[in-house]
């Protein structure tokens, strides 16, 4: 089967077209011939050695096509049946790929490229705002990285679920004038934050503050929240932790969370589904939209360096025919 591989860690130019053995499903698995394969921004922080991953890897989180066999014990799902899945372990853009088959969904008439596009976006909005943020109606939320694939969503979830005030931050006036277009009623770069944010939250800060940047924007987080806010980590794009003493939490009355979809299928795998089930709900209703660009296997590489010099201006899927 055609892949795209990567040997080693490195920029985009460590991928490759290989020629690959097709996998095959062990108990609790099914295989899916993949029709469509979103390009994610973890896929670029597997690739660039920011985690550790078993080389030679195959990238791609999120996939659209249909079964090709099931492993033993599988049950619900049929061979031939057009299903979208989360394969956790990677391997995703490929001709065919291995994913747990509980996270394994019908696609029930939703079109595979939107599948494709939005399935771990989706599912990490859902989770990140309903568990992670425990977000209730009248909410300030600020979203960092907020003209992301990732971001554009929050977005306008974060306004459906009842927020009353939802504002995005972006590196750039571009970005951030980006940001507006998907929910957001407000839109800034970073270094404006510490200017806006007593103006726009009646000088209270934000009950809720969405983290997926790292870096300089993560130690600035601390200082908009509001008393008993709650910041929520779900990434680390800039590959740039800080350290935080656990009194400090006490000191200042607020909540540290996260949201990781890894740490949600070795733990509770049933509310993973659940929430992958909720936002492709959304996605296919219309409720969550985003903007795709298809491509073909030679623009991995190039989709990959978009994202990790934040030029994307869509979310990539890569059509595998």
């Amino acid at each position: 089967m055609r892949a795209v591989r990567f040997t080693r860690t490195g920029g985009p130019e460590v991928l490759e077209l290989a020629d690959l053995p097709a996998p095959q499903p062990g108990p609790g698995e099914v295989a899916i011939d993949v029709s469509h394969a979103g390009v994610h921004f973890a896929d670029v922080m597997f690739r660039r050695g920011q985690f550790p991953v078993g080389l030679p890897a195959v990238p791609g989180l999120e996939v659209a096509g249909t079964v090709a066999a099931l492993g033993a014990g599988v049950t619900g799902l049929q061979v031939g049946e057009a299903v979208v899945a989360v394969p956790t372990g990677l391997g995703g853009n490929a001709e065919r790929v291995v994913a747990p088959a509980v996270t394994t969904l019908p696609l029930d008439g939703l079109d595979p490229l939107l599948a494709a596009a939005t399935a771990c976006n989706a599912a990490t909005a859902v989770g990140t705002l309903r568990g992670a943020a425990r977000l209730v109606a009248g909410d300030r939320v600020l979203v960092l990285g907020a003209s992301g694939a990732l971001g554009s969503l929050l977005g306008r979830l974060a306004t459906v679920y009842g927020a009353a005030l939802v504002v995005g931050a972006a590196s750039t006036p571009e970005r951030a004038a980006r940001a507006t277009a998907h929910g957001y009623q407000h839109a800034f770069e970073y270094a404006e934050l510490a200017d806006r944010t007593p103006e726009l939250t009646d000088g209270h800060g934000f009950d809720v503050i969405i983290d997926s940047v790292g870096g300089a924007p993560r130690e600035q987080a601390r200082s908009l929240l509001a008393v008993l806010g709650r910041h929520v980590v779900i990434g680390n794009a800039a590959d740039q932790d800080i350290s935080l003493d656990a009194n400090q939490v006490w000191y200042d009355s607020f909540t540290l969370a996260g949201y990781n979809l890894g740490g949600l299928l070795a733990r509770r795998p049933d509310l993973l589904r659940a929430h992958l089930a909720e936002g492709l709900r959304l996605v296919a209703d219309g409720t969550l939209t985003i903007d795709v660009e298809e491509i073909g296997w030679d623009g991995v590489a190039e989709a990959h360096a978009r994202l990790e010099g934040r030029t994307a201006e869509a979310k990539y899927v890569l059509r595998t025919a």
